[in-house]
């Protein structure tokens, strides 16, 4: 048996050193969510001791594409710029996330599943891996090829950055490549255009 399971970049919280490497701390959560995420690893590690389970966590990267969670940025901008709404951008715009399209993260799940982490001396049979697209993009940059994907221009609400996000994140994914040889393949320019389509074929817009 091996149980693959979803934390999160969350969990790096206020770390300031980037990329985030699943060597760093990730003691100082900035969320009840991010804590949550943690809290989810920590409980992996005992179950594994345990137990002897294999479990590896996959640490995904703000995932975007088809049948994604209508809550998620990516949604919100397409509804908001196709009803002509102003959408909601935090601490004005600074901000750099490592987009990750859906297929990539697929693919990354489906390659660590049939390697399971082996337990060393003094160790459980657990890991934690990133799973990222390798590159942080900025966010304005990311509106702006939804503009091109959608034919219309977003009007943009400038806000304050939300108390407990962070201005960027960004995936060391060398032990990932290592160990499961994942590359992601898709970049924003690809993936937003396949999300647009997507979104237009299925919600009629």
């Amino acid at each position: 048996d091996h149980c693959v399971y979803a934390p999160s970049s969350s969990v790096y919280g206020g770390n300031t050193k980037l990329p985030f490497s699943i060597k760093d701390a990730v003691d100082t959560p900035l969320s009840v969510y991010a804590a949550t995420k943690r809290s989810m690893e920590l409980f992996a590690h005992s179950y594994s001791h345990i137990y002897a389970m294999p479990l590896t966590g996959l640490r995904f990267f703000t995932v975007y594409g088809p049948w994604g969670r209508p809550d998620m940025a990516a949604f919100i901008f397409i509804r908001k710029i196709l009803a002509g709404e102003p959408i909601p951008v935090f601490n004005n715009g600074n901000m750099r996330r490592d987009f990750t399209y859906i297929d990539d993260i697929v693919a990354g799940v489906l390659a660590c599943l049939d390697k399971p982490p082996v337990a060393q001396e003094g160790s459980a049979p657990n890991r934690v891996y990133n799973l990222g697209n390798n590159n942080a993009e900025p966010l304005m940059r990311f509106i702006s090829v939804l503009e091109d994907a959608l034919g219309q221009k977003a009007e943009i609400d400038f806000q304050p950055l939300q108390t407990g996000d962070v201005p960027e994140t960004s995936a060391d994914i060398s032990e990932t490549q290592r160990d499961f040889g994942f590359e992601p393949k898709t970049t924003i320019d690809e993936g937003l255009p396949r999300l647009v389509a997507w979104y237009r074929e299925y919600y009629g817009a």
